[in-house]
């Protein structure tokens, strides 16, 4: 029976990775004193502003020099906004969202989501990177409220983040 149940779960999983359904992504949570409609438009202005090219990264590299760059703002409706960022090196298309939450104490909290694509099982980091270059370049992580809350469970190798280059 026990032989059964782990060839079960094999096959279940060599399935799930036959279809492709494997993406490396991150959730992260965070709350700040500052009021959401200002927190909203901090991160739309920072991905306008990285809406751009000049990631410092030369033909021929192996490895980024840092990716505040090649944000797309996408869309806003009411409390969510969306957007991408392309990886320099790969060109691969990541996919953001922020949900921006009224606390009952006062300031807003956040949470984010990345999600790679095409399909990838580890990332070292790049889609934590991907949100939280947004949070810091756009100078929410100053605020004195500031508390991020994410793990490797639910953030794909965020233990091994490096947003200096991802």
């Amino acid at each position: 029976m026990r032989s059964f149940i782990i060839a079960s779960v094999l096959v279940a999983t060599l399935a799930t990775l036959a279809n492709g359904q494997f993406h490396a992504e991150c959730q992260v949570y965070w709350e700040v004193n500052e009021a959401c409609d200002s927190v909203q438009s901090k991160i739309i202005d920072q991905m306008n502003a990285w809406d751009n090219d000049d990631c410092g990264t030369q033909p021929g590299d192996s490895e980024p020099n840092g990716q505040k760059c090649k944000y797309k703002f996408t869309g806003s409706d009411g409390n969510v906004v969306t957007g991408t960022h392309t990886t320099p090196i790969k060109l691969y298309v990541d996919e953001l969202t922020f949900t921006f939450y009224p606390r009952d104490v006062g300031g807003c909290a956040i949470d984010g989501y990345s999600l790679s694509t095409p399909e990838s099982i580890l990332d070292y980091g790049t889609n934590f990177c991907n949100l939280y270059n947004l949070m810091d370049g756009s100078g929410v992580t100053a605020d004195p409220g500031f508390t991020e809350t994410t793990n490797d469970y639910i953030c794909t190798q965020y233990s091994e983040r490096n947003c200096d280059i991802y």
